[in-house]
């Protein structure tokens, strides 16, 4: 029986999925590691860290390596052509070395195309996806043409995500520290997330942080559990309005006019904000943006689909 193998790598987790061939839709052969981003991890580490799931999935579910016909990757930090060449190379160094077989077709996309194909419907051709974690981005399909919007990185980009949302919240600390803002609970809720006990500790803490991005990001997690106060509503209703600026960008690329596309939303954010969920819904139906849609399914699913269609 032969396999594709489907990855999903991210900022903080690795999904790899192992697929029969005649069903990439569904598998229960999957397993998580660690994050694989380049750009976080050097792309050393990244290849390794998926070549090391692949090796334990194959022991852990019985598939011998020269089952495996094809590796397609959805990588953060992946999007461009010389991000691919540089992770493809190290990858087939690794698998050589697992005894995958010399002919194994590797692929390597951007996380975000891997997530917008799985997320369709076997009935549809065409879709957008925004993406809200750790970082945030979108992109859209259409009569197989590809469009995107964001995924600028933590520097230049990342609107709406969960870096954002805990980069605003540690500038809303500070600011009120100093008395240039009101009163609130946010520094309270940030406080304690990190177990400080005051504002002047944020420096000492995060600059000796080994990931930065991640540490600030996973600070969105405790003011969701707050959503219900009006201050944290504020900050996410900030993140919402720049994804929705995403998909304005996706339409005017597309120059779509109408609002039938369909809109799937992806990212820790949203799913566990039930907030910008439905201020999100809400902004995309009511300005003819499109109809939001639920995923079909998982990234890893969209890889391996990428990678059959292009022939393997």
């Amino acid at each position: 029986m032969d396999y594709i193998v489907g990855v999903d790598g991210g900022g903080t987790k690795t999904e790899v999925a192992f697929y029969r061939r005649d069903s990439l839709h569904e598998t229960d052969d999957v397993l998580f590691g660690p994050g694989s981003n380049p750009r976080a991890s050097g792309y050393d580490m990244s290849a390794e860290r998926i070549a090391a799931l692949i090796e334990e999935g194959m022991k852990k579910f019985h598939i011998p390596p020269d089952s495996v016909t094809a590796v397609g990757a959805g990588i953060a930090g992946a999007g461009r052509f010389q991000e691919q060449e540089e992770l493809t190379t190290r990858l087939r160094s690794l698998f050589l070395k697992l005894n995958m077989s010399e002919n194994l077709k590797i692929d390597v996309f951007s996380d975000s195309k891997a997530a917008l194909q799985g997320a369709l419907h076997p009935d549809m051709t065409s879709g957008m996806l925004i993406i809200s974690g750790t970082g945030s981005n979108a992109v859209a399909v259409e009569d197989g043409g590809f469009f995107k919007s964001g995924g600028w990185g933590h520097l230049f980009g990342d609107e709406g995500s969960g870096f954002d949302i805990g980069k605003k919240a540690l500038r809303r600390t500070t600011k009120e520290r100093d008395g240039r803002a009101a009163p609130s609970s946010i520094p309270g809720i940030i406080l304690r997330e990190l177990g400080l006990m005051h504002a002047e500790q944020l420096i000492g803490h995060f600059y000796q942080s080994e990931d930065q991005k991640k540490e600030i990001a996973a600070l969105a997690r405790p003011l969701i559990e707050h959503e219900h106060l009006p201050e944290v509503q504020a900050i996410l209703e900030e993140a919402v309005q720049e994804l929705v600026l995403h998909i304005e960008s996706l339409h005017y690329k597309m120059r779509r006019e109408d609002g039938e596309l369909p809109v799937f939303t992806a990212g820790a954010i949203f799913n566990n904000s039930s907030f910008m969920q439905e201020a999100f819904g809400n902004y995309i139906e009511t300005r003819g943006l499109g109809v939001i849609r639920q995923i079909y399914s998982s990234p890893s699913s969209g890889a391996a689909k990428l990678t059959e269609r292009r022939g393997c």
